[in-house]
């Protein structure tokens, strides 16, 4: 029971920092949409702001602070294959993992700053370095591929 338990815990922690990542992409989506744009007036409107950029960036911001709380050791995709895609290079290197986290709170905050100019074009820059040297680059070090689908 005692196993059983642990694996459960493991696999919230998973599922909860999954939910996570998902709504970050959720806020990346709608500012890349926001920065695409629309001739059409009324579906241009729909698309947001940059007042609404800057709430998402706050919204990136606040989840890079708690994202090391959410990769409790014995977590990694060899503790629970299938379940996650954290590598275990996280908890072996933990202060450069730790440091992703600062860098993306750092560039939510720039992508926020951007977005409160007004500025498509600086809002727009702010976003793929976002994108490029926190996302991207974190995720190439820390996180697995996708598991292959079964027939």
């Amino acid at each position: 029971p005692v196993g059983a338990a642990m694996a459960q815990t493991a696999e919230h922690y998973a599922k909860t920092r999954q939910a996570l990542m998902k709504e970050n992409s959720t806020h990346l989506k709608a500012i890349g949409a926001f920065l695409k744009g629309s001739k059409n007036p009324k579906k241009a409107k729909a698309l947001g702001t940059a007042g609404d950029v800057e709430f998402r960036a706050m919204g990136i911001a606040a989840m890079a602070d708690k994202l090391p709380s959410l990769f409790a050791q014995k977590t990694s995709l060899a503790d629970i294959p299938g379940k996650t895609r954290a590598k275990p290079a996280i908890w072996s290197d933990w202060n450069k993992f730790y440091a992703a986290t600062r860098k993306l709170k750092s560039m939510a905050l720039e992508l926020e700053a951007a977005a409160a100019t007004g500025d498509r074009a600086k809002i727009d820059a702010a976003r793929k370095a976002l994108g490029k040297e926190a996302c991207a680059a974190c995720h190439k070090v820390f996180r697995g591929p996708k598991p292959k689908k079964s027939m």
